[in-house]
């Protein structure tokens, strides 16, 4: 069996084809042949810091269960799932089966996988945030793949939302269903959201501007960030920073993502798809590296 990984830290060219064992599922486990990876921040954070030995990273896939566990009920060989798991750059991989979900025809698997990470740290956020009906909710980093879907999670709840990204985002964000966008880079959003929102959410990159988030809560609002340092609060405004989810709760987080996008009321943006080689995981780390990178990139894997 074919995976992708590296052996020593640096840049996306350290990435190398290698042949692994197929992975066998365990008891609680399902068996995936992978039609398609999506990549992510954690996935060039692993490369550049490197590890001891062989690492093959991933956290996202879509494919086709082959293989099921002794105790898993939920899904049959010929399945077609999405789930959150590890060493994903290979051509068969395991999943937990509770972090595990179906995937309806009408969604691809480049979609369904290029939704994992972002739609689930947005659902988080959203939870954390204990967002309802009537709340007036700032999304900064509106136009990302966390951003974006904090947005459509929060509008299907019934909150009034402002989306805060740069000015050539601005109708992509509208169309999301803020009630308003801010472009950061027309002036200062605080001077036009001071004391304004319920809840902010801060799913711009390692959580910058802490501080405009406060200047941006009304008094006793909530922060939800990325970002793992507090800023300096007043007002009595809190911080949460959302951490990532484990088990049984990603499998319920992709369920109601899965279900809204089957329902036309959350989508996802794919940048880039690119072939299950070394050179197509080279190219999407080399996207990874680059801020500018615009949606999700996601290896296709050819039948």
């Amino acid at each position: 069996m074919i995976g992708y990984g590296f052996s020593e830290a640096g840049g996306p060219e350290v990435i190398d084809a290698i042949e692994l064992p197929t992975p066998q599922p365990g008891p609680r486990e399902i068996q995936i042949k992978t039609e398609a990876i999506g990549l992510n921040n954690r996935d060039r954070i692993a490369r550049q810091m490197g590890g001891s030995g062989l690492t093959v990273p991933g956290y996202d896939v879509a494919g086709i269960v082959s293989e099921v566990g002794s105790r898993v009920t939920q899904f049959s060989e010929g399945d077609r799932v999405i789930a959150r798991t590890t060493s994903a750059y290979a051509e068969i991989v395991t999943a937990a089966a509770d972090m595990s979900v179906l995937l309806p025809a009408a969604i691809t698997a480049e979609t369904g996988v290029a939704l994992i990470t972002p739609g689930v740290t947005g659902y988080r956020m959203v939870e954390l945030g204990k967002i309802k009906a009537g709340d007036t909710v700032i999304v900064k980093g509106a136009s990302g793949g966390v951003g974006s879907a904090a947005i459509q999670l929060a509008v299907e709840r019934g909150a009034s939302v402002i989306g805060i990204a740069a000015s050539r985002h601005e109708t992509e964000v509208n169309r999301l269903g803020v009630e308003h966008f801010v472009a950061y880079d027309r002036g200062n959003p605080v001077d036009e959201l001071r004391q304004t929102a319920d809840v902010v959410i801060n799913a711009a990159m390692n959580g910058l501007g802490g501080d405009d988030d406060v200047e941006m809560a009304k008094d006793g609002g909530l922060i939800v960030s990325v970002s793992h340092t507090e800023p300096l609060l007043s007002r009595g405004v809190r911080f949460v920073h959302t951490r990532p989810l484990g088990g049984s709760e990603v499998g319920r987080a992709l369920q109601t993502l899965v279900d809204l996008m089957a329902q036309g009321k959350l989508t996802v943006q794919v940048g880039y798809v690119l072939p299950f080689t070394r050179e197509g995981f080279i190219k999407g780390h080399q996207l990874l590296d680059d801020p500018r990178h615009e949606g999700r990139i996601v290896i296709k894997v050819s039948e």
